[in-house]
């Protein structure tokens, strides 16, 4: 469990950007080919990429995404709205270091596009889901609360039921918890997709065996792909990756280290799958679970994408956390705030 709710903000946010860089190298790779190749990968690699020198634990666009999205919470003092996402977006963001997707995202919103619209007709796919957590941490212990405005949040760059994947996590929390708060939280398609991935493994001794059963029954043969093979398939959908990424958690009984390795062992998007289970597992046990090694390698890889993005040669993944840390006590006072005005409303001002 994590020792406080700083150690479990950093936990999330760094845990989930190691998964993400160890995942990367082998995106793309089915998990029998992993296997064969590394066993498990347990260490970060170097991996080719347009925006940097790809050195070991370098970060791909879901936590570049997900770090302007801390960003835009950070700049509002709390939660925000689609047009507050949207003015990062167009302001900040370095189209070179995003998918296809958010640069045709950039250029709506550029245009004028409606924030609440700029997703529709975009590539359906995870793009929303891989950098949603900080939307979970500004709204720690309200699952609900988390999910309307992930829903509202992703509405930026995705459309469907591709925003529906976006929930919570609540401080101290065991993995029994998280799952129960995925289920009550979702639309019905994420339900079933959930449903369907639990069933499958709840019979499996380990991910691997998960992994066997999931590729064959479970992987999205509907996805968008230039190149499609019916032997050889990629999807990167939310109805797969996050209910996957839940699976992996459950069967790691919630160990950061292991979910970490098991995600970015299991092929396919495996960097966001490493990146989400990661995070989820690095919220209810802390940083400090986490291997410290990973963190400062993870930590000096970025420093150049830190600089970039706040023009602070000091800016890290730890700061940002003790800074979301801040927002969170505002939306405390915010909250003190409401509860006064509706005692005011309701007529309970200086009642016992």
């Amino acid at each position: 469990m994590a020792k406080d709710i700083l150690d479990a903000v950093y936990g999330c946010l760094i845990a989930g950007a190691i998964g993400d860089s160890m995942g990367a190298p082998v995106e793309g790779w089915y998990y029998r080919e992993i296997k064969e190749k590394y066993g498990k990968v347990d260490r970060f690699m170097p991996f080719k990429t347009g925006y940097s020198d790809g050195s070991p634990g370098t970060i791909t666009d879901d936590t570049v995404l997900k770090h302007y999205l801390c960003l835009t919470i950070l700049r509002r003092g709390g939660r925000i709205l689609p047009e507050d996402f949207a003015q990062t977006w167009v302001e900040l963001m370095n189209a070179d270091r995003l998918w296809v997707n958010e640069r045709l995202t950039q250029i709506k919103l550029k245009q004028g596009m409606n924030p609440w619209d700029a997703g529709q007709g975009n590539i359906p796919a995870g793009c929303a889901s891989m950098a949603i957590a900080p939307v979970g941490i500004i709204n720690a212990g309200n699952p609900e609360q988390a999910y309307e405005d992930g829903m509202a949040i992703a509405s930026v760059n995705q459309f469907g039921s591709n925003r529906d994947a976006a929930a919570t996590f609540v401080p101290g929390a065991g993995v029994d918890s998280v799952i129960e708060a995925a289920l009550k939280c979702s639309s019905w398609i994420m339900r079933r997709a959930y449903e369907l991935t639990f069933d499958l493994a709840e019979g499996c001794g380990s991910v691997d065996e998960f992994a066997e059963k999931f590729y064959d029954r479970l992987l999205d043969r509907s996805w968008p792909q230039a190149n499609w093979k019916k032997e050889r398939y990629f999807s990167g959908n939310s109805h797969e990756f996050v209910p996957a990424s839940l699976a992996i958690l459950r069967l790691c009984r919630g160990d950061v280290n292991r979910c970490i390795v098991e995600g970015a062992s299991f092929g396919w998007d495996c960097d966001t799958i490493a990146n989400v289970a990661g995070g989820i597992a690095g919220a209810m046990q802390g940083a400090a679970s986490i291997r410290q090694e990973w963190i400062r390698t993870c930590e000096t890889a970025n420093a150049e994408f830190f600089r970039e993005a706040e023009g602070d040669p000091e800016a890290n993944f730890y700061r940002t956390a003790v800074r979301m840390v801040e927002a969170l006590k505002n939306e405390q006072r915010r909250a003190g705030e409401r509860a006064d005005q509706l005692a005011r409303i309701l007529g309970l001002s200086g009642s016992n």
